[in-house]
């Protein structure tokens, strides 16, 4: 009678060890396998096949890697950036700090941000926080995996550009917008105003930031670039937080760099129905040549990662109140 128990014993071990060799979600799979074994990630881990740095960082460095599933990449639109979703530092969710360099060429950063309802977002994407999963590779690297719902977006250079930029502030950004792939969207006005202000210190910062910069669209009204001044500047900049629009707290203002004794201006981001995202601007406490009064700006571009913070191209200045928020909302055009 033992005799047949321990045979039956050792025939349960055998079992269960063969059932864990044949599981592609053993402990010991790698961050490779697992991309492999899963068809919800079937996108990411076929560009990662072809990034030798990153198929070398995988199998011999420790790392967090951040993947989007195929649904966020059937709503992605150009290349993807495989680098970017990678750090060399393993990080679980609680571990995971405000800005991270990413593995790409210079060091682009993420940024993390964790919200009140405990979501954590890198950059737009949230991370799914039932997915991640940690582990070590066959050297004994720890390696951390986060499944998120959209592509990450680097800032990068136009295909047409001479120059490749990497790890731009907020300010080199600006003067180098045209040679940027930013869309259509032109920037010169508003940089003119920076610059002849003697702003450029504000958006080359350390830390991390958000940028609310106006699109040359937003100045056909001639008069609105002369009242672009200092303190109008000032109110485009929050400071020491750095707002991507999937994790803004909607409606919540948001104390500006023009936020002084004798001027006090917030911000908030504010969602239509339509799903189109605005910034609203709030000057509290005005003076002479900054009334107070509330300004719509509907963002055009959002979550344009750079080294100081996050830029977000919006239709038109904020601060200059030349239109009620009611005509914006109801004539339904950009002014």
């Amino acid at each position: 009678m033992p005799s047949a128990f321990r045979r039956c014993t050792l025939q349960a071990v055998l079992l269960a060890c063969l059932c864990m060799a044949m599981s592609p979600w053993r402990a010991n799979a790698s961050i490779i396998e697992k991309l492999r074994d899963d068809s919800d990630l079937s996108q990411f881990y076929s560009l990662l096949e072809q990034n030798i740095i990153a198929n070398s960082t995988l199998t011999l460095r420790p790392c967090t890697v951040f993947v989007p599933t195929n649904a966020a990449f059937q709503r992605h639109h150009g290349p993807t950036h495989v680098l970017y979703h990678i750090t060399t530092t393993p990080m679980t969710k609680d571990e995971l700090i405000k800005i991270i360099p990413s593995d790409m060429g210079g060091n682009p950063s993420l940024y993390i941000t964790k919200n009140r309802n405990g979501d954590i977002y890198v950059n737009n994407a949230r991370i799914i926080p039932s997915l991640t999963v940690e582990m070590t590779n066959s050297l004994g690297m720890r390696q951390v995996m986060h499944i998120i719902d959209e592509v990450l977006v680097p800032l990068t250079a136009l295909p047409t550009a001479k120059i490749e930029f990497t790890n731009l502030d907020a300010y080199q950004f600006l003067k180098q917008a045209d040679l940027l792939d930013i869309g259509e969207n032109r920037l010169r006005s508003y940089r003119s105003q920076v610059t002849l202000m003697r702003r450029d210190n504000l958006y080359q910062s350390p830390g991390g930031h958000t940028f609310l910069i106006p699109v040359d669209e937003g100045f056909k009204q001639t008069t609105r670039s002369s009242l672009v001044d200092n303190k109008v500047i000032d109110g485009h900049v929050i400071p020491n937080n750095v707002i991507f629009t999937a994790a803004a707290q909607i409606e919540v203002p948001q104390t500006t760099a023009a936020f002084e004794d004798n001027l006090k201006v917030t911000a908030s981001f504010f969602k239509q129905k339509d799903g189109k995202m605005y910034v609203k601007s709030n000057t509290i406490v005005g003076d002479e040549k900054h009334p107070t009064g509330v300004v719509l700006a509907e963002i055009v571009k959002a979550n344009i990662p750079v080294r100081n913070g996050v830029v977000h191209l919006i239709h038109r200045p904020l601060m200059i109140i030349d239109s009620t928020v009611t005509q914006f909302l109801q004539v339904g055009v950009r002014l």
